[in-house]
């Protein structure tokens, strides 16, 4: 990675004396750039090539996309913190595979990180989105025969239609009314949030199987059309409109903590995760200290 943020060219010296030959020196040409490894996929020794315009590294690499069928993590490092997730039929774009890792970054959410191989699958082409918090799979298309396998709320699925009420999808049949086609982008963020109330808190989760705190933010606003950054204080310094103090808040807006954030459902009750997904009144945010910023998204 390019320790200090600038991009470099190499000029060739005016002068030449006797038999020394040309040296190249090199100037800053353009202005130096910040560079977030949370979102920037770049390393001392690799970058992605479509950031070629804006760093310097000793090798771009072209992505590889890729699948997963499973919750997946991505982790800073193979053995690291657990950074995000991609979900059931959500791509991956790989820059490098070691010999149980991927390395490269998800579109989308946009985290950069590691995750585990034999996860990954070749990419299909998914027509509809989970909306509902759990999605069962059947193995026809009724109640009758249900199997142990369930998709989070935001996974992915190449959907066909069976009859009215069901749709199969591979490994069996799911409630029609369980799934969106991903052309549809419209709702409400305070809707697809209370979908998730009862959820319990996962590090670094972002589907109906567990969430963090800027998950919940991300998976209901993506739901709505409107995805956010995909961590907490991203969101904070970029969602919407900021609102002053003294502004009157109205259902759906955000209010940022240190640590934490929670959205308005009416004047006086938010929704947010501590152990799980859950409606409190605003006074019971003290706890989590003052109000950082104060956000209305778009």
């Amino acid at each position: 990675m390019q320790s200090s943020g600038s991009s470099w060219a190499a000029t060739a010296s005016a002068t030449i004396t006797g038999d020394t030959p040309a040296r190249n020196r090199f100037a800053l040409r353009t202005r130096s750039v910040a560079i977030d490894p949370r979102t920037d996929a770049v390393r001392r020794d690799l970058a992605d090539i479509r950031l070629a315009d804006r760093v310097f590294a000793p090798h771009y690499a072209v992505p590889t996309r890729r699948m997963v069928g499973t919750v997946t993590p991505i982790t800073e490092s193979p053995d690291g913190a657990v950074l995000s997730q991609i979900l059931p039929g959500e791509p991956f774009d790989v820059l490098e595979f070691t010999s149980t890792h991927g390395w490269g970054r998800s579109p989308i959410d946009g985290t950069v990180g590691f995750v585990t191989r034999s996860n990954l699958i070749d990419e299909y082409p998914a027509s509809h989105i989970v909306v509902a918090r759990q999605a069962i799979v059947h193995a026809d298309a009724s109640t009758t025969r249900p199997l142990p396998l369930s998709l989070p709320m935001g996974s992915r699925v190449a959907a066909t239609p069976a009859n009215d009420d069901w749709v199969e999808v591979d490994g069996g049949y799911v409630a029609a009314a369980a799934l969106r086609p991903l052309s549809d982008e419209s709702g409400d963020a305070v809707d697809q949030a209370m979908r998730l109330l009862g959820t319990g808190f996962v590090m670094g989760g972002r589907s109906g199987a567990g969430v963090d705190a800027a998950g919940l933010i991300f998976l209901a606003g993506s739901l709505a059309g409107a995805p956010p950054p995909r961590f907490l204080d991203l969101q904070a310094d970029s969602v919407g409109t900021a609102l002053a103090e003294g502004d009157t808040l109205r259902r759906g807006d955000l209010l940022f903590f240190a640590d934490h954030v929670a959205m308005l459902v009416d004047d006086t009750t938010v929704i947010h995760v501590t152990d799980t997904v859950r409606c409190d009144s605003v006074t019971a945010l003290d706890r989590f200290g003052p109000i950082r910023a104060r956000r209305r998204p778009a």
